[in-house]
């Protein structure tokens, strides 16, 4: 007799567990334990063994439900596969908030001791995973994520931050996958449409610049170190994160070289105009940084520098600017004098001319040239002896 809803619900207990058996699907039954709890079990043989798996409660899921997944399960079974040996399998393996942290603290450790990674980078990746990713769905287990978990855990999230945690995961699923604790080419990540990301425009004025400059000799003495910083990426156009991991020893102030040993595009030189030559020398060096934090031994931290940034705007007068539109600052000017978008990439060390293009679209003057005359001006600027906008 075929299992019925009516036959389901009316069922007692007995003296002992029992199984009231399907006629529909073979080896699919209705169990019943001494204290009337209910549950749909599967069972068949693998590998010569007779097995029986529990497939779910009976108050859980519907009768015709449990009877796909028995037959999809004895397809597999058919196929050579042992539903309760994968199940364990499984289960073993394990959850998000483990593998990430495998990821983090040994994989990543170990692209940053190799030098592929920098300590901003994965100090940024361990944020994102311990805020975006590990409360949504650090408790489930790796194998177990869909795209369409994923594409839930992304769409609250402001377009830039969706996708870069869209990245962190696409990464961190392929190190899954080279562990093995997921199948080849099921990153439930790749293949997701980035979201759109508005083009951010800002740039300082000249009179925004002037005030930024009387805002930061204001400021100094709250915090030197970030004055510095700020100034530094005003006058060279470098990323906050190469001036913040600036050595000593990579700075040579007679011939005006900078070295970037881990720059965003790899190693490169970079000249130093003279104003910010200037800076350096005059700040002296204490330590292995040139911009030094709490211990002089240590770098200053970028959310310090950020912090300082907006205690300074907000003594100019200056709103809705970030660090680095001071770098796209010093690009607007030097592509409004006519400079390419090749001379603009090797200025300011963009690794293609993507970002420059946008920018200029004609031939410009040599790069030594090129940042020695961009640094007077946004120097002159910081002193405020430009004429201000009308």
């Amino acid at each position: 007799m075929s299992l019925a809803n009516k036959r389901i619900r009316d069922a007692k207990p007995d003296i002992q567990t029992r199984i009231i058996w399907d006629a529909e699907v073979k080896g699919l039954g209705l169990r019943i334990t001494k204290a009337g709890a209910k549950s749909f079990v599967l069972s068949y043989r693998a590998d010569g063994r007779k097995r029986l798996m529990t497939v779910a409660r009976a108050s859980e899921i519907s009768l015709e439900a449990v009877r796909l997944l028995a037959g999809e399960a004895l397809v597999k079974v058919r196929q050579g596969h042992d539903p309760i040996a994968e199940r364990k399998q499984r289960r073993s393996l394990p959850t998000v908030a483990e593998a990430m942290d495998r990821y983090l603290n040994e994989h990543l450790v170990r692209r940053l001791a190799n030098g592929r990674l920098t300590e901003r980078t994965l100090k940024e990746y361990t944020r994102q995973a311990k805020k975006d990713v590990v409360p949504k769905i650090g408790s489930r287990h790796v194998a177990d994520i869909t795209r369409d978990e994923v594409e839930k855990l992304l769409d609250p999230l402001p377009p830039v931050m969706a996708n870069r945690v869209c990245a962190l995961l696409s990464a961190f699923f392929n190190q899954v996958e080279h562990w093995e604790y997921r199948p080849q080419h099921t990153n439930p990540a790749r293949g997701i449409e980035k979201a759109r990301e508005e083009e951010r425009d800002r740039t300082l004025s000249a009179s925004e610049l002037s005030a930024l400059g009387q805002a930061l000799e204001t400021t100094d003495s709250l915090n030197p170190s970030a004055v510095l910083a700020i100034r530094l990426a005003a006058i060279t156009g470098l990323r906050i994160g190469e001036i913040l991991d600036m050595h000593w020893d990579d700075v040579d102030l007679e011939s005006g070289f900078l070295v970037l040993p881990k720059s965003k595009t790899g190693r490169r030189i970079h000249t130093l105009p003279s104003a910010a030559q200037a800076l350096v020398a005059a700040a002296g060096r204490a330590g292995d940084y040139v911009v030094f934090g709490r211990r002089v031994d240590r770098p200053m931290d970028y959310s310090a520098v950020r912090r300082h940034w907006v205690k300074v705007c907000q003594v100019a007068g200056i709103e809705g600017a970030r660090l680095h539109d001071l770098r796209r600052t010093i690009m607007t000017e030097a592509a409004a004098l006519g400079v390419g978008s090749h001379l603009l990439r090797d200025m300011v060390g963009h690794k293609t001319t993507a970002m420059a293009d946008r920018y200029a679209r004609r031939a410009g003057a040599p790069l030594v040239e090129l940042r020695q005359r961009m640094g007077d001006s946004m120097a002159e600027k910081l002193l405020g002896n430009e004429e201000k906008d009308e």
